[in-house]
């Protein structure tokens, strides 16, 4: 019993030690081996073909036993015997060990975060995790119904497992610091196309905005919330390009105080999980010059969108909101509206608007 238990742990590490080009040298040195005896043997039925030995020796080892082929010499009998069958065994049972053991260290690695990332691109970033909003912005981002299928890859630095393993689209990667470089190249940081960084507090927002500001694509679309408006005023000096949000609780009360259903408005306009919702667009090369007035009315009418502001700029500075209609649009400009569901710039005819 007690050799039992030392035997099977030997072999575990072996496989687990074992390399894959350690492990294709087995087989081939295996079935050259085998195959080399038996022509010495004048097994002619059995290495009548190469398919064909590999054939016999596959269901040999595999334990298979068709039984369409085998030995019928005394030494061909005594060398499957005796090397073939034992020499199989252990090379077959290794290799379904190995292939065993590839498949549970996938799972792990998926489960614990160490998979490498750095092959993604177009990804969509969430760094640090909060087990209630995070989970909400992970159900508003899928609940967008023509959004481009960007993997999201949740990044933490906190010791947990991954919290959405049954969610095909959402990765996990735990870091040991969202300032490591080489961290940072993991989880393809500067081929992300969207970023959202909310820490457990303003402070750890700040630090990890800063940490990965240098590292990012300049197209890369970043945003950071905060419930203290002078650290987002602080992040905006020193990374205009990335786009801050405040809470805005105080200002909701006061709104529905003074206008009753206000909150009712602010949440639809922002969830995409029912009904109508904001949604922004950039305008792309144009023919003709367009007007405000007549990109509304035009959109309205064709695309069912209401257009309620439009800026220079993607993440919204000096944003003009209900502009005025002689107001021109130009190309590269962002036009926000409300729609039932995202529109893109190449669904639109902009040479009849």
């Amino acid at each position: 019993m007690l050799f039992s238990i030392k035997l099977k742990r030997y072999l575990r590490r072996l496989t687990a030690e074992l390399t894959w080009p350690t492990m294709l040298l087995l087989v081939i040195g295996q079935t050259a081996i085998t195959y080399i005896l038996l022509i010495a043997a004048q097994e002619t039925d059995i290495i009548d073909h190469p398919m064909q030995f590999f054939y016999y020796n596959m269901v040999v080892v595999s334990t298979v036993g068709f039984g369409d082929f085998s030995p019928v010499t005394e030494a061909g009998k005594a060398i499957v015997t005796f090397f073939q069958i034992p020499s199989g065994l252990i090379v077959f049972a290794t290799f379904i060990g190995k292939i065993t053991q590839l498949f549970i260290n996938i799972a792990r690695a998926n489960m614990n975060g160490s998979n490498n990332f750095s092959h993604l691109q177009g990804h969509i970033l969430l760094l640090c995790w909060d087990q209630y909003s995070t989970e909400q912005v992970v159900k508003l981002i899928l609940g967008d119904k023509k959004r481009q299928k960007r993997q999201i890859l949740l990044c933490v630095t906190e010791q947990m497992d991954n919290p959405f393993p049954e969610i095909e689209e959402i990765s996990f990667a735990r870091l040991t610091s969202f300032s490591d470089p080489n961290e940072l190249t993991r989880i393809a940081l500067s081929k992300a196309e969207r970023i959202i960084v909310d820490g457990e507090s303003d402070d750890q927002t700040l630090s990890i905005a800063l940490s990965i500001a240098t590292f990012t694509n300049e197209n890369a679309n970043i945003s950071a919330h905060f419930f203290d408006k002078t650290k987002a005023d602080l992040l905006k000096n020193h990374c205009p390009q990335i786009e801050c949000s405040t809470d805005t609780s105080a200002q909701m009360m006061v709104r529905s105080m003074q206008d009753p259903g206000s909150s009712q408005v602010t949440e639809r306009l922002l969830s995409t999980l029912k009904g109508p919702t904001l949604y922004c667009m950039q305008i792309p090369e144009l023919t003709n010059t367009i007007t405000f007035g007549q990109a509304f009315t035009k959109l309205k009418i064709n695309q069912g969108m209401i257009l309620i502001g439009m800026s220079h700029f993607k993440n919204g500075d000096k944003m003009e909101l209900n502009p005025a209609m002689d107001n021109q649009i130009q190309a590269g400009d962002y036009l926000h509206y409300i729609a039932n569901e995202r529109i893109t710039p190449d669904e639109i005819d902009w040479d009849h608007i």
